[in-house]
């Protein structure tokens, strides 16, 4: 992980030690709890980024493997979580250099899922040898360093040095008994996941011929409607048995793939859930092109959901009330491979399924409001998998970002009663606290809060008074919310001024709720934008690619030594200050502040860290990259290079004690 240098740099802050975990463990649970932190806790990663040792770095991290065991088992003493979230698993294809999370399969599993080093194992026999593993470590070193960023060419691309190793794995497969573990699982796996496999194998298969994935535009008539039924039935049925018969070890091959990707994300699961942790995944709002070709029925010819630039296809609206359309069976499919693979489940753009906005080709966009019928049937689908019994409040709904108040300023009736994922990135009197959302009348039960995720504006860059770009209209987020904290918290809001106090601020205030999450890049310190949604960075491949990397508990404890990073026992401080409960429970309060001030020790004398103590941060050295990361990338800015540069040069004038740049590299990048 990679933090910018900081002048008259300090030494990292120190671990507990053994004899410490047990009383800090009991005091961190203890002091949640009379806090009002009594629900969901939620860690959100991108796994591909999960830390590898070097000796077998494949360039991607994987939830089945030894390192991401010990990585969860260590920060959850450290955060206190009790779920782990996940983004979308499909398969994904670059995009504009960058391999986004939320651009993939809805149905399938990427390469990324699987953890080849276990095919060394006798559990999966053996099928792949040690010497075959290491070349794909190899390859990986000789594409990119990969102490910094995912290596997801490595290992999500066709014939990458994944694959190909894959690909002997699969030719030893094939040569097992019959009667094998391995053959049995697979062939029980085919079975029962064919309706969407073999679709997308043939659709594999097409891709080798006509090498675009419009299909809109392949020559072939059949081809281009080979699963619509209002398509001569004779015709289809004789053209994918034909491309079945041709193309028999290629889509099997696929369908292999698919199992060890399901298998390995099985063993991910258990992992976590012997650390007694949940594994939450993100079903995602679109479809890819393959499952829009073998579903045609499903979708509105046409017509796109959410934002048009997003460019993904809208379902039928207009038929998905009806559990028979295709629209709805699709969904169902969907929302049932999910909870198959997953304890439970966030559904991207929750408020797609209760008022979608809906751009067409032609003419303007429009919103279908379906009321509580979408999300009634994605639970019952749930509870089909999970049982009659299963807990609904474990169903989380982005509804952040969506048209979901009525005329009267209340909540829609659907959403009021489900669980909504919010952020505290827009935080002002009446918005993005735990408080706010109480005062509105919503129950504890009813949200989730945390200072971000994988969408806005990290912390650091936010505590920074650092411009959100992507929203397009000089929008700082930092004055709004310093009296909200303030209030909230009870302190002086002048203290919040600095960067560091005003992050500490907004990692306590999500103590307060019932609900909270974090996410790694945040907790980290990190102050890359993860997600630089429309702006166009100067390096894309490194959008959704920043790495946890193996020195992560080093990094971790340096973040809380800077004061960017989530000490969890500072943020309880704070709110037990605020609520009185430092009166009314001296004695937990007491060993809160001890390991608070534990952790912000100097592991070579233990002193406290002057940096995280002390009022203000000393000088960031940020670097060009840094800088092209913040501003989104010289492509994007061409147009409005000059205002950018005058407002980077006004911001490090007007806050020489924050930033100190390097004027040759700053320049540079400027004048690109």
């Amino acid at each position: 992980m990679r933090i910018s240098p900081i002048r008259n740099s300090v030494s990292f802050g120190r671990e507990l030690r053994q004899n410490e975990i047990a009383e800090y463990t009991a005091v961190r649970d203890e002091a949640k709890k009379l806090a009002g932190q009594t629900g969901k806790s939620i860690f959100i990663v991108h796994d591909p980024c999960l830390p590898r040792e070097k000796s077998v770095d494949t360039g991607l991290g994987n939830l089945a493997t030894k390192e991401a065991k010990d990585f969860f088992q260590y920060m959850k003493t450290y955060l206190g979580f009790n779920t782990v979230e996940v983004l979308p698993a499909g398969e994904v294809a670059t995009f504009k250099g960058a391999y986004c999370a939320y651009a993939g399969t809805a149905l399938s599993l990427g390469n990324h899922q699987i953890n080849p080093l276990l095919l060394t194992t006798p559990e999966f026999e053996k099928i792949l040898k040690r010497k075959e593993y290491d070349e794909i470590v190899k390859s990986n070193k000789k594409m990119s360093p990969p102490e910094w960023y995912a290596n997801f060419k490595n290992v999500m691309e066709d014939n990458s040095a994944q694959d190909k190793a894959l690909k002997i794995a699969y030719e030893r497969f094939k040569k097992l008994p019959a009667n094998s573990k391995l053959k049995k699982e697979f062939a029980q796996y085919s079975t029962e996941n064919n309706d969407w496999l073999e679709p997308k194998g043939i659709f594999k298969t097409l891709l080798k011929t006509y090498h675009t994935h419009k299909y809109d535009e392949w020559q072939n008539e059949v081809d281009r409607n080979l699963y619509n039924p209002d398509f001569d039935l004779g015709k289809r049925t004789e053209r994918i048995e034909e491309l079945l018969k041709e193309n028999s070890d290629n889509i099997e091959f696929y369908k292999f793939k698919q199992y060890l990707a399901d298998s390995h994300l099985a063993i991910g699961r258990r992992n976590l859930n012997n650390l007694e942790l949940d594994l939450k995944g993100d079903c995602e709002i679109g479809f890819s092109a393959d499952e829009k070709w073998a579903n045609p029925k499903a979708f509105k010819h046409g017509h796109f959901i959410g934002m048009k630039e997003w460019g993904l296809p809208a379902l039928d609206y207009d038929t998905l009330s009806d559990p028979n359309s295709a629209a709805a069976k699709l969904l169902k499919k969907k929302v049932q491979l999910c909870a198959k693979r997953y304890d439970s489940i966030r559904f991207d753009v929750g408020w797609a399924y209760v008022n979608p906005k809906i751009f067409p080709d032609e003419g303007k966009p429009f919103t279908k409001y379906m009321g509580d019928s979408v999300l009634n049937f994605i639970e019952n689908a749930v509870k089909e998998v999970k049982g009659e019994n299963y807990d609904l409040k474990n169903l989380i709904y982005e509804f952040e970002g969506g048209d979901i108040f009525g005329q009267n300023g209340e909540l829609l009736p659907p959403v009021k009663n489900r669980v909504k994922i919010f952020g505290t990135t827009y935080m002002h009197e009446s918005w993005g606290s735990n408080d706010a959302f109480l005062k509105r009348g919503w129950s504890p039960d009813e949200f989730i809060v945390g200072v971000g995720n994988h969408d806005p504006q990290p912390l650091r860059q936010i505590a920074n008074n650092v411009e959100d770009l992507t929203v397009h209209d000089n929008r700082f987020h930092k004055a709004p919310a310093i009296n909200p904290l303030a209030r909230i918290l009870k302190l002086n809001p002048e203290n919040l001024n600095n960067p560091v106090e005003f992050a500490k601020a907004k990692w306590a205030e999500p103590m307060m709720a019932k609900n909270n999450q974090m996410f790694y890049m945040d907790v980290f310190g990190r102050e890359e934008r993860f997600d630089m949604q429309d702006l166009n960075a100067v390096y894309p491949e490194r959008i959704y690619a920043y790495k946890i990397p193996e020195n992560y508990r080093q990094l971790y404890h340096q973040a809380i030594r800077e004061g960017y990073g989530f000490n969890i026992m500072d943020s309880l401080d704070k709110v037990f200050k605020a609520k009185g409960l430092d009166q009314s429970h001296p004695e937990i309060y007491a060993k809160i502040v001890h390991f608070r001030d534990v952790l912000l020790e100097d592991p070579s004398n233990g002193s406290l860290n002057k940096v995280s103590k002390n009022k203000f941060l000393k000088p960031l050295v940020v670097s060009a990259a840094l800088i092209a990361t913040l501003t989104g990338g010289a492509v994007f800015m061409k147009n409005r290079k000059n205002s950018t540069k005058n407002r980077n040069e006004n911001f490090a004038k007007q806050n020489p004690s924050l930033v100190t740049t390097k004027t040759n590299q700053l320049d540079k990048f400027l004048n690109a």
